[in-house]
């Protein structure tokens, strides 16, 4: 079990990172900030890249660089602009729309001229609004009493205007704008809307939808924002014809892509101040968002932010921040499950742009990047503590290779508790350890068990085997656990040869030193024994238990009694090649392979023994 005090730290970290995306779906951010720009981003990254052919239906009549190379620089005399709008007149376009101001009086012949063609049926003239105050959220249109269009020369009551205010974003580019715009009683449509309703002669109208408001020309309609805006939708995807307006007022063959179409009069040339920063690019002549808006009216396509999209950004939240502070509690299977639905929501914002919808995904994406941080976190806290754990139960005991294995595979945390095993066990005890403790000083018998017992460490961990502990003079050790070994009787066998080796070399160290001959007993059993972490409250380790056990330390005992260093149970004989087995009838044991150092006791006089006689 994992402790308290990390579910603590973690349980805090997700309510400091998860909770604070709570208020971003409902705060509108502050001009210029951080979370604005941010919030603009991701609009734009969710946004569709727009496509397609040349929209035949819509025109944009460009004043270009080539224009006012031309005709002169801006502002043109009225009278120049008025033979421009003359010029289109003899195409017989389905309307006109003019994204160009005329605030200030001009000479009266051309204001004349100007405003008998801005007087005309199928012609809406611009108007631009100073915003103030914005309405409350979904109550109605913006209202202002500033306002900058057609100078009183030309009798602004006589023309039909369309605003062409954009609506600048906390990043300040324009992703959306009001389909109305009030001044004291007289409000305007937008442009687009104004010529649409022109061209058919239809009042615009607001239709209520739970789905959203829709704003319907006839049959022409586009959903509205919950604050009664207009995303201009740029995932539309039309691309419209140019025709310069030198080469209109030049009489330069173009009507036959003018006649029956909607033309925008507008401007692209640097110089005149109409370029703006949209998704698409940070230089976009304005009149191409009042082309694509036209355009979009004429097919309905829908492009509007999701309705109670706050309330849904706020649910999948919440949603995220239960899963994120239950996670570590959750079994395997229900984190399996848990995850699905926290995949599935980063998609909700990438896929409501299919549908025709936005959403603000700052909110959903930071939550759910807070979630795989902390929940992923979690989960490298669970490796790394579950690698300690193993290091600390079996750094001491298993050989450098075990241990990799064990870190590599990793535990459950129920693999350390007691559970049945089938090992082959491993007593080793040195002869006349009393007599010779009594003969050596202490720090000589430091010396001389210090480099017995690593040398011994050292075959039990070169065998795989895993070293349960020393006892005074004694060694214990077993093979089966904590990894499984089909072969471990072959490798406890060949540990137990390999010590005996051992001492035999260690006999030139003992003499250099002055110290007497060390000799050893080992005995050896295979069978199913408890292995895991057993012993007190207080202190725990990792060691088995059973009746192998006891056999194995009891052959130990009896090596002296029948004149061998190595003894093996009647199991782990059992389970041996036939060809490692050495018959001794003359003695009663049956051995294995090896200068008469291993047997296999028959008759011995503990009952539990002999009973296994083979």
């Amino acid at each position: 079990m994992t402790s308290g005090k990390p579910r603590y730290i973690y349980t805090l970290l997700a309510l400091l990172l998860v909770l604070p995306m709570l208020p971003l779906a409902w705060i509108d951010p502050a001009p210029g900030g951080l979370y604005g720009r941010l919030k603009g981003l991701a609009y734009d990254a969710i946004l569709p890249r727009p496509g397609g052919t040349l929209d035949p239906r819509v025109v944009i009549v460009d004043i270009d660089e080539a224009s006012l190379a031309r005709e002169g620089r801006w502002p043109w005399p009225r009278a120049r602009v008025a033979a421009l709008l003359a010029a289109l007149q003899t195409a017989h376009p389905a309307t006109i729309g003019l994204d160009i101001l005329f605030p200030d009086p001009g000479d009266p012949e051309g204001d004349a001229a100007l405003a008998q063609q801005l007087a005309r049926d199928n012609v809406v003239g611009a108007v631009a609004f100073a915003l103030g105050k914005p309405p409350p959220r979904g109550k109605g249109p913006w209202r202002d009493i500033r306002t900058a269009g057609l100078s009183p020369s030309l009798d602004p009551g006589a023309v039909a205007l369309g605003h062409i205010t954009p609506l600048h974003d906390a990043d300040f580019v324009i992703r959306r704008l009001y389909p109305w715009i009030c001044a004291g009683q007289e409000c305007h449509a937008t442009l687009a809307l104004a010529m649409l309703a022109n061209w058919s002669g239809l009042t615009p109208e607001t239709i209520t939808h739970w789905r959203g408001d829709r704003l319907c020309v006839g049959a022409f309609c586009l959903r509205l924002n919950a604050d009664n805006s207009l995303s201009i939708p740029y995932p539309h995807g039309g691309r419209f014809p140019r025709v310069s307006a030198a080469d209109v007022l030049a009489g330069n063959g173009s009507e036959d892509i003018l006649a029956g179409a909607m033309l925008l009069v507008g401007t692209s040339a640097v110089g005149l101040g109409d370029l703006v920063a949209t998704p698409l690019s940070a230089n976009t002549p304005g009149v191409e968002l009042h082309a694509t808006l036209l355009a979009a009216l004429l097919d309905s396509f829908q492009w509007s932010q999701l309705p109670y999209d706050a309330e849904i950004v706020t649910t999948a939240v919440v949603l995220l921040l239960l899963i994120t502070l239950a996670w570590p509690y959750l079994t395997t299977p229900a984190k399996i499950a848990a995850t699905a639905p926290a995949l599935l929501l980063p998609g909700l914002a990438m896929a409501t742009p299919l549908a025709g919808y936005w959403l603000n995904p700052l909110p959903l994406w930071g939550a759910v990047i807070s979630a795989v941080l902390l929940c992923g976190g979690w989960e490298v806290y669970l490796v790394l503590s579950q690698r300690r754990k193993i290091y600390r139960a079996f750094a001491a005991y298993v050989p450098p290779v075990v241990l990799r294995t064990l870190v590599k595979r990793g535990l459950g945390p129920d693999q350390l508790d007691a559970q049945r095993a089938d090992v082959t066990v491993f007593f080793a005890d040195i002869q006349g350890f009393t007599a010779l403790s009594e003969q050596l000083e202490p720090e000589q018998l430091v010396e001389i068990t210090s480099h017995l017992f690593s040398e011994i460490t050292e075959e039990i961990h070169r065998h795989r085997g895993t070293l349960d502990k020393f006892m005074g003079d004694a060694v214990m050790a077993f093979w089966g656990a904590p990894l499984p070994q089909d072969n471990h009787p072959a490798l406890a066998v060949d540990c137990a040869l390999a010590v005996h080796r051992r001492l035999s070399d260690m006999k030139d160290w003992l003499a250099r030193r002055g110290y007497p001959e060390i000799r050893m007993t080992m005995g050896l059993e295979s069978g199913t024994v408890t292995v895991g972490n057993l012993g007190a409250r207080q202190r725990r380790a990792y060691t088995i238990m059973g009746k192998t056990v006891n056999l194995a330390a009891h052959l130990q005992q009896q090596c002296k009694a029948v004149g061998k260093s190595i003894l093996c149970g009647p199991e782990l004989c059992a389970r041996l090649p036939e060809e490692r087995i050495l018959r001794m009838p003359p003695t009663g044991i049956r051995g294995i392979e090896g200068k008469q150092v291993i047997g296999c006791p028959v008759n011995l006089p503990d009952p539990e023994i002999s009973s296994a006689t083979p």
